[in-house]
């Protein structure tokens, strides 16, 4: 096969090997900060016995970014209306007046796209 296809932000095992034997399986990982979007590997094989073609496209590698923070009842959250958030950010959770808050007040949005800990929720003051 030809060397295995580049891909932007990520980095495939072969990278050192000048040949790609029939058979070969190379993988592909991402930089830190980007995720892997589809399958790491593909496989040096032929269709038509001679020629040797790689078994699909490689993955992409694309931003890790959380999605909005979840909304509680009876509370709100510090987050700009954004339609997405990078590694780092953090919000902060605030109960109306008349709740009070349990559990973490703040959540951060981690390397690997998703809000940390569980969301606090709002309980009514008795």
């Amino acid at each position: 096969c030809n060397p295995p296809p580049d891909i932007p932000h990520g980095r495939h095992s072969g990278h050192s090997m000048d040949t790609f034997s029939y058979g070969l399986m190379v993988t592909y990982t991402c930089d830190p900060g980007h995720l892997l979007d589809g399958e790491p590997s593909i496989v040096c094989t032929t269709v038509d016995g001679e020629h040797g073609v790689w078994s699909k496209p490689p993955p992409r590698c694309r931003e890790a970014k959380c999605p909005p923070p979840p909304s509680i009842a009876n509370g709100k959250h510090s987050g700009q209306p954004s339609a997405s958030f990078p590694p780092g950010s953090a919000v902060r959770y605030h109960c109306t007046e008349g709740y009070s808050l349990v559990g973490n007040a703040s959540i951060s949005c981690t390397p690997a796209g998703t809000w940390s800990r569980p969301q606090p929720r709002c309980e009514g003051v008795s």
